[in-house]
């Protein structure tokens, strides 16, 4: 197996493991590769220094449970991180903030707040994307 380097056109880079670069380029063509961070099907392999895993290599790229964990962990929290980036914290009137949103009875803007799961169902429901996010992620100062 070889390991090419991908891009999205949202700009995110990921790794793939494919047999050949015809492999890679035919399953790109047939957008069978997406990204791990949007699930796009817009890709494009981008120059790399392709190389094979060797067996002996292998040890050292293999991660405990707790590891791979915390690094999953930790980039949650940081793409949480960056969602609330410049978004308004609407608090327990989250889910009728959305609505007014939606609807266009509240200016277009970025919010984040609380609702019951019931609640984001509901707006989940009416075409209203939500995204429940970790317990941890949300500060007051965010």
């Amino acid at each position: 197996m070889k390991v090419f380097n991908c891009v999205c056109e949202f700009g995110h880079r990921f790794e793939g493991w494919f047999d050949s670069v015809e492999s890679l380029d035919e399953q790109i063509k047939a957008h069978l590769v997406a990204c791990p961070y949007c699930d796009t099907t817009n890709v494009k392999r981008v120059p790399t220094a392709s190389y094979v895993l060797a067996s002996r290599d292998k040890a050292k790229t293999e991660m405990s449970d707790r590891e791979l964990e915390a690094e999953i962990r930790s980039k949650v929290y940081s793409a949480a991180r960056t969602l609330l980036k410049d978004s308004e914290n609407v608090g327990e009137r989250f889910a009728e903030e959305a609505r007014a949103v939606h609807q266009g009875k509240a200016p277009q803007r970025r919010i984040h707040g609380r609702c019951t799961v019931e609640e984001a169902e509901e707006l989940l429901d009416e075409g209203i994307g939500v995204l429940p996010l970790p317990e941890g992620v949300v500060h007051e100062n965010n």
